[in-house]
């Protein structure tokens, strides 16, 4: 492959990967963080502090994601891996914590319908993580630690997301009320739902 074709392909999965960054932390943004909608993973874990501290969710999830990301690294793949999931978490973290500084961004979200806002926001962050994804990345969090797990131990992908999920989502039911918990089960779901066909298919 030509030196210049290889440059596009490239540019091309990381323009993937700013889009589905950038289309994650609106759907974080606009319908889960407004519902009080726990996301699962490091980005449900930043939430939950967030509700305590008012930490900024965006810089807490670059944090949290450091150590998972030093042992992706290690086990999924070298400098590859590590440099485009490095700009997912990178422009993800940025574009969450971007919208605290727009005047217009509605910072109460679209709606307070809470079922519109779990479905929503799964789909939004779904289309995310397939353009991420298509982009040759992860997302960081749990998306890491599945794929480890699957990797090393041959746990199925769905099996480490339900754990590392669920964990957060129950969590979340005691900071959030079950109810709350219960649509983010919802949203949770339909992500992983998209994660795990365009993990195993491509498409």
């Amino acid at each position: 492959m030509s030196t210049l074709k290889r440059f596009w392909l490239s540019l091309r999965d990381y323009l993937f990967i700013l889009a589905g960054a950038l289309i994650q932390a609106i759907g974080l943004r606009l319908f889960l963080v407004p519902a009080h909608l726990a996301s699962g993973g490091v980005s449900g874990i930043a939430q939950l502090i967030n509700f305590y501290t008012a930490w900024p969710i965006g810089l807490m999830v670059f944090i949290g994601n450091l150590p998972l990301f030093l042992l992706g690294w290690r086990f999924l793949g070298g400098r590859r891996f590590a440099l485009r999931t490095a700009a997912a978490v990178i422009t993800y973290s940025l574009f969450t914590d971007l919208p605290l500084f727009i005047p217009f961004f509605p910072k109460n979200g679209l709606t307070d319908d809470i079922v519109l806002n779990a479905l929503y926001g799964a789909v939004v962050s779904g289309v995310g993580y397939e353009l991420v994804y298509r982009g040759q990345g992860t997302s960081g969090g749990s998306d890491i630690l599945a794929r480890i797990l699957n990797h090393w131990r041959g746990i199925p992908m769905s099996q480490s997301y339900l754990a590392v999920d669920g964990l957060v989502i129950l969590a979340a039911g005691f900071i959030f009320t079950w109810k709350n918990a219960l649509y983010a089960l919802v949203t949770l779901y339909t992500e992983n739902g998209h994660k795990l066909r365009f993990y195993q298919t491509g498409f």
